[in-house]
């Protein structure tokens, strides 16, 4: 049979664990947020160099005086 002290000691380490474990769940939650941040950056910037289907890929040479 445990006595009282035993009982409070294990109802605080109880407690040290579950605030432990939550502590680290906000700190997995809180380092993915760049992550999410860092990929609207890239996809702003990709739609940005992507641009219209109508814009020819190569420059049209007009009034280029070497021709050939």
């Amino acid at each position: 049979m445990y006595n009282l002290s035993h009982l409070y000691v294990a109802a605080h380490q109880n407690e040290m664990l579950n605030l432990a474990a939550n502590e680290r769940l906000a700190a997995k939650i809180g380092t993915s947020r760049p992550k999410v941040k860092i990929g609207a950056a890239v996809k702003s910037v990709w739609s940005l160099l992507s641009g219209p289907a109508e814009r020819p890929v190569t420059p049209t040479l007009t009034n280029y005086p070497y021709r050939g």
